[in-house]
């Protein structure tokens, strides 16, 4: 299976869902909160920076998803 078939997948009718959304979003958030904490630790501050604004991202969208500001 190639990538863009997986891609694919993961936005299918399952994806739409706001259970689904509300899963992927917090998988999100705390995967990017350990990277960023990594990446810090190897001296990747830029890295480390980029990795927060994504966790702030699924963060937001988590909230949005739940009817939250």
């Amino acid at each position: 299976m190639n990538d863009d078939a997986g891609a694919r997948d993961a936005r299918g009718e399952a994806g739409r869902d706001p259970g689904d959304r509300t899963a992927a979003a917090r998988y999100i958030a705390d995967l990017t909160t350990e990277l960023a904490v990594l990446a810090r630790r190897h001296g990747l501050d830029a890295l480390g920076y980029i990795l927060d604004m994504a966790r702030l991202e699924a963060e937001n969208a988590n909230r949005q998803v739940n009817g939250r500001p």
